[in-house]
């Protein structure tokens, strides 16, 4: 994958201001703080000093806090804000907190995201230099070092130890077995292994908190962590044309560079460490940076690390994880246009072909060749929209560069959106998956002639990319003039509903308590169980959480949009009153559930204890306090 090259700026000089330390006034016997750390500030005068009324005051007692002063920002309220932001978390990356200037190339629509703000980096130099050949690195250290980069050699698999290695503008070199690097750029930390021993770099250079800028790999198989490599990592291999682009870009990347947060994690919606039986880890397993890591089972995402693959909102079932540069509003409207100007130079609706490399740049009679910065960006979503905006047919190119489980997710979505068609009565393999762009072969049509939609329209606008698959879905239904109330879906796909087992469930509430995104709720003083099938993502946290398994996902999407959005009651019973107050308390399944699960048990083996399971919780408290059998055992 190529990486993606930040927005550069100027280098200026900063100055940091530093907050004041807070001070003490002695005012007769009492202290009073001049930069109270609270915002508000207490004084309280006792000394004789200060007890009488004069001219000077127009009030008389204690003074004990200041009123609000509303959108008024102090001096003291200003300290309290940097503060504040000087205790923010800082990955291990330089990070200079200075904003930085725009650039031209910066647009305005950048800026309109909505999301996290950009990340400064700064680069100084450091240069990690990775070789087996001891002439090469150090020819590459001295060309580096001329032009103001500061060179580290470490040698993997090299010759004798007093083989030469010319230049002076690097420490070392250091021979070592193996190398392996992971960071990302302007933060690069490496661990070597030396006859057998392994530690970080630093400990062997003797250098503390040793990192690199920049990283030149020129081993046959680069000592990357990762699966792809980021930013700032040079791994030209045998190829001398990319290594002389490799020594002669390395000198600029020197600076402060702009790099943009390209997701957004919402915690809320995150379903990973929920359940013990049934984690789901899929963001973790296909992150090919590293950038994602599970803590105290919770998501963490460090902005540094990552490169915008898309991969992680691709896998994430429940939109958790949200792409924010490209936005699914340029990708919707993007593509719209594409198909909009293929009809202009048809005479039938476009087919189009999604890919990631350099061939797919231009169009030719028969295709669109759409190019993807990424093809993890292809979703489900932007499948669906390309044929709701027109296209007659869709094939997805994804090359070998790409990683396999990259790879693996995008068939999944393109095999998704392919069920999809099929539910609708469309013929298999509209929606295609290839290799590359040259096995892109031909498909059938879909077999409508659907109508140009309008720039911005309510798929745009959608809130979210699953709204946006069920707008898309509703409107391929309408152009096809389907029938069927709803598509059955296979195993896996994040829409659809629930069958719940009359006899079994005992409306015990579980379910409920465990569904993360509010599908499921209780009735307040009903026994009922509704369920909105709209925020379903049949993540099966319910199914694992029932102790009846009474509870099976039925994936599907719906095609009435009233029906999706409506609550539905699954499953409703009259509740079981106490028989001595007379209180309802439960349900008779779950009555009776208890009896036959307790039957022959010690504890109830008389009718009066028996009894008591039908009593609510404050008579089974009275009616144990009196009873014999419970004194007896006390005793």
């Amino acid at each position: 994958m190529e990486p993606i090259v930040p927005r550069k700026i100027r280098s200026e000089s900063t100055t940091s201001i530093k907050p004041p330390e807070a001070t003490a006034v002695q005012t007769g016997s009492s202290t009073v703080l001049a930069d109270d750390p609270t915002g508000r500030i207490s004084i309280d005068f006792h000394s004789a000093e200060f007890n009488c009324v004069d001219d000077l005051t127009d009030s008389s007692g204690n003074v004990q806090s200041f009123e609000p002063l509303g959108d008024v920002i102090t001096a003291d309220m200003r300290h309290q804000m940097e503060r504040r932001q000087s205790q923010v978390v800082v990955y291990p990356c330089t990070h200079d907190p200075t904003p930085a200037k725009k650039t031209e190339r910066e647009t305005p629509e950048a800026d309109a995201i909505d999301g996290p703000p950009p990340l400064n980096v700064v680069s100084e130099g450091r240069t990690l230099i990775i070789d087996t050949d001891a002439r090469r690195a150090g020819e590459c250290s001295t060309r580096l070092g001329a032009q103001g980069l500061e060179c580290t050699v470490v040698l993997t698999n090299a010759g004798p130890e007093k083989d030469p290695v010319p230049g002076q503008s690097f420490w070392g070199p250091l021979r070592a077995d193996t190398l392996s690097v992971s960071g990302a750029f302007g933060g690069f930390a490496a661990t070597a292994t030396v006859n057998g021993n392994q530690k970080p770099l630093a400990d062997w250079l003797s250098e503390k908190d040793l990192s690199f800028d920049l990283v030149l790999d020129l081993q046959p198989e680069p000592s990357y962590a990762g699966e792809l490599l980021p930013m700032g990592y040079y791994a030209p291999g045998q190829d001398l044309l990319g290594l002389d682009g490799a020594l002669a870009e390395m000198p600029e990347m020197r600076g402060r560079f702009v790099k943009p947060q390209f997701t957004a994690f919402l915690d809320a919606r995150c379903i990973h460490g929920l359940s013990r039986k049934r984690d789901c880890r899929r963001c973790l397993e296909i992150c090919p940076f590293g950038a994602i890591q599970s803590a105290d089972r919770k998501i963490t995402v460090n902005p540094y690390l990552c490169q915008g693959c898309g991969a992680c909102a691709l896998a994430c079932p429940t939109g958790a994880i949200r792409l924010l540069q490209p936005s699914r509003d340029d990708l919707l409207e993007s593509i719209r246009q594409a198909i909009q100007s293929g009809w202009e130079d048809r005479d039938q609706p476009p087919a189009v072909i999604m890919s990631d490399t350099e061939t797919a740049g231009e169009a030719d009679d028969r295709h669109i060749h759409f190019k993807m910065e990424q093809i993890g960006h292809v979703g489900l979503e932007l499948l669906l929209a390309a044929l709701a905006f027109g296209a007659r047919r869709i094939s997805v190119a994804c090359g070998p560069q790409n990683p396999a489980a990259i790879r693996r997710a995008v068939e999944w979505q393109v095999q998704m959106a392919d069920a999809v068609l099929q539910g609708l009565g469309m013929p298999a393999g509209i929606v295609g998956f290839a290799g590359d762009v040259n096995g892109c072969a031909e498909g059938p049509t879909a077999p409508y002639r659907p109508a140009l939609p309008a720039a911005r329209d309510a798929l745009s606008l959608a809130s979210d990319g699953r709204t946006g698959v069920r707008l898309a879905v509703q409107r391929l239904y309408d152009q096809c003039g389907a029938k069927q109330p709803r598509l059955e879906m296979p195993e896996g796909f994040p829409f659809g509903s629930l069958a719940v087992e009359p006899a079994a469930c005992t409306l015990c509430m579980a379910c409920a308590v465990a569904c993360p995104s509010g599908a499921l709720s209780a009735g307040r003083d009903t026994p009922r169980l509704s369920f909105v099938e709209s925020r379903c993502h049949q993540c099966g946290l319910c199914e694992d959480a029932c102790p009846e398994d009474a509870i099976r996902l039925l994936p599907r999407i719906l095609c009435d949009h009233a029906a999706v959005d409506a609550p539905a009651v699954l499953r409703e019973a009259e509740p079981f009153r106490c028989v001595v107050c007379g209180v309802p308390f439960a349900t008779q399944a779950m009555i009776d559930r208890m009896q036959d699960k307790l039957a022959g048990h010690w504890m109830y083996a008389a009718e009066r204890q028996l009894r008591r399971l039908r009593m609510c919780r404050t008579c089974r408290t009275r009616d144990a306090l009196t009873s014999q059998d419970v004194n007896a055992w006390n005793r």
